[in-house]
């Protein structure tokens, strides 16, 4: 196994320290947020390819612009996660997170 290889499942195994993090940034900034881990990493199915995915579900008032960048600076800078962590993160309204969520197999909650 190449080291990379071992590098990024050394990523994926911390998921949880990285949804964690992405949690508490979130909420600092958007306090009445909802964060899930979705995907293969929430199904336990990860694979090399795989990323964190990590449903921020926000409120209909909040503008979602920049908030991408916003977060992850702050979980990189206050919360420790690493600048290569794998995250993916998909930023929705409540009202875009109902149909969203339908489609998954499985969400877990993430609560800092």
């Amino acid at each position: 196994m190449s080291s990379w290889v071992k590098y990024h499942f050394e990523h994926l195994r911390r998921w949880r320290e990285y949804a964690l993090s992405i949690a508490k940034a979130t909420r600092d900034l958007i306090p009445e947020s909802k964060i899930y881990v979705i995907g293969g990493v929430a199904e336990e199915r990860t694979t090399i390819y795989s990323d964190i995915d990590i449903l921020i579900i926000v409120p209909d008032k909040i503008e979602k612009k920049n908030q991408y960048v916003k977060i992850l600076t702050k979980a990189i800078d206050e919360y420790n996660l690493p600048i290569d962590a794998p995250v993916e993160l998909h930023i929705l309204h409540e009202k875009e997170a109902e149909n969203y969520l339908k489609h998954q197999r499985k969400t877990i909650e993430i609560k800092p």
